[in-house]
């Protein structure tokens, strides 16, 4: 049986989440483009729009995916800045 370790269940749970944040919008896009492996240029024909809408969609959805694992992790680590 291969299991997921701890650490790696506890991450991929931060990143659900992450994803959960997104709006409607930037998560189709952000998932299109990680999960189907669509260029941008398909992206913005499938949902009419710009290839720069789909650039800044890309840009929110991982600032927001950024912040929020880096902000889960950082508190682990509180402790040490004392």
């Amino acid at each position: 049986m291969n299991r997921i370790p701890r650490a790696r269940r506890r991450l991929l749970r931060l990143y659900e989440r992450a994803i959960d944040r997104l709006d409607e919008f930037d998560r189709r896009v952000f998932l299109g483009h990680r999960v189907e492996e669509l260029s941008y240029r398909q992206l913005a024909e499938r949902h009419g729009v710009s290839v720069h809408e789909i650039e800044q969609a890309m840009i929110r959805s991982l600032r927001v995916i950024a912040q929020t694992v880096d902000r889960k992790n950082r508190s682990r680590w509180q402790f040490w800045r004392r």
